[in-house]
């Protein structure tokens, strides 16, 4: 009594019946990862708009903001300016700043705003919190992305840096993406991919002109 049953050990087969495969288990961030998107898609309904956006005038103003940055060190993304346009955007739509209790099936309404951004560090996907993002000014945020981005790579960020966020933003275009169907990020309520800027003409002021586009996908809880 008390003896344990021999588990059969298993075998892992060189090739399949229609060729040679190779087994990579799932383990550490990877695996973390997995879990948590399958979570999301089994609680969230989700769907995906798409829309372009001018920001013509942001490429200029980043172009004359950046180089003030760089004497202090920074590099200024467009993604501090897209925080900001995103902060007024979930102050206007509250719903996409919120989680749902499934429990007592309540939405539970964020009346602060911690954006996180995605950071794809090699092994797996890790999701940065920049906490009370609307208290920030774009040089701020600008370091702090830096600064997180770099823990991520060289694995060190604390784990509360990666807590509590009420929205996300992902940057496929710095992957050359245009637009995307971003899975959100269990339990909050909607997230951002940010396409590459491209060049297009377009109908502007009733004259067909070159304007910088912006592609935009917004995943968000039906």
């Amino acid at each position: 009594f008390g003896a344990e049953t021999p588990q059969t050990p298993r075998v892992l087969k060189k090739y399949d019946e229609f060729g040679y495969i190779e087994h990579l288990p799932l383990k550490g961030v990877r695996k973390t990862t997995a879990k948590h998107m399958i979570e999301s898609v089994r609680a969230i309904p989700h769907v995906t708009h798409m829309d372009e956006a001018d920001v013509t005038g942001l490429v200029q103003l980043r172009e004359k903001e950046k180089k003030k940055a760089e004497k202090k060190g920074i590099r200024l993304t467009f993604i501090p300016f897209i925080i900001k346009a995103i902060i007024a955007a979930l102050k206007n739509h509250p719903y996409l700043n919120a989680s749902f209790d499934e429990e007592h099936e309540e939405i539970i309404l964020k009346k602060y705003y911690n954006i996180g951004f995605a950071v794809d560090a090699g092994g797996g996907l890790f999701v940065p919190v920049i906490k009370g993002a609307d208290q920030k000014s774009i040089i701020d945020m600008a370091d702090e992305i830096r600064r997180l981005a770099m823990q991520v790579e060289e694995r060190t960020i604390d784990l509360m840096e990666l807590k509590g966020g009420t929205f996300t933003i992902t940057n496929v275009g710095s992957l050359g993406g245009i637009f995307a169907t971003p899975i959100i990020n269990y339990p909050e309520s909607a997230i951002l991919a940010v396409g590459k800027i491209i060049e297009k003409p377009v109908v502007y002021r009733k004259k067909i002109t070159v304007r910088s586009i912006l592609p935009l996908s917004l995943a968000f809880d039906h």
